[in-house]
């Protein structure tokens, strides 16, 4: 992938999350919510594969990677039909942030496609409260590395919920805001220009995450 492509997304995604004040912080920037919530500033444990099927235990703070694929169960939800997963914590958590890493796949024809998520906590009577939609989506791409959109959601009162998608997004696209043309200098002393350009990741019904669990002390903490 050119470097004036990556640089210019990468950039640009800073501008979107900034577009959207989604950061904690006024001056925080999208490379340090970055790492507080995904990386070095947030040291976690291995990231572990999920079972392929059934229901998924999700200890906080151990990241677990999941499949939403074909041999995923699927029924109708609030935002229409879809496959899922279910997942349980092992206690219920009056507060709780789920950190969403959404890895790209490669699609059945050319480019890569995403998975939106959306969570569906279960309630009294596992009864479905309404979904959770992961909102804003900040997209990352850096060399040597799959492509991901990073989110973070905050749920109250839970112990199991699923991971599904909105069907009506399935067919559609995850679009970056328009990037401007930038010239920047590197560390080593180098400049690199960006050219104006636009993400596009299709969402598909199926897909890949990677989600980990906080509890949290109120409503106003994490992510």
């Amino acid at each position: 992938m050119p470097l004036r492509f990556v640089a210019g997304v990468v950039l640009g995604a800073w501008i979107g999350a900034a577009a959207a004040n989604p950061l904690s912080f006024v001056t925080e920037t999208f490379s340090d919510w970055r790492n507080r919530l995904f990386g070095k500033g947030h040291p976690t444990p291995d990231i572990v594969d999920a079972p392929a099927t059934g229901d998924i235990k999700l200890e906080p703070g151990h990241p677990v990677r999941l499949r939403v694929g074909e041999k995923a169960p699927q029924k109708d939800f609030a935002k229409g039909k879809s496959r899922y997963r279910e997942i349980e914590l092992p206690e219920s958590l009056p507060y709780a942030s789920v950190r969403v890493q959404v890895v790209a796949q490669r699609g059945k024809e050319h480019g890569n496609t995403m998975f939106k998520p959306l969570f569906y906590v279960h309630g009294e009577g596992d009864a479905l409260r309404d979904p959770v939609e992961v909102k804003p989506l900040h997209v990352d791409i850096r060399p040597f590395r799959k492509t991901r959109l990073l989110g973070c959601a905050k749920l109250e009162n839970v112990q199991r919920f699923a991971v599904a998608t909105d069907a009506s997004a399935v067919g559609k696209s995850y679009v970056s805001e328009v990037r401007e043309a930038v010239k920047a200098p590197t560390q080593n002393g180098f400049y690199y220009t960006t050219d104006s350009i636009k993400a596009r990741l299709p969402y598909a019904a199926t897909g890949t995450l990677i989600l980990e669990v906080s509890a949290e002390k109120d409503a106003k903490s994490g992510c």
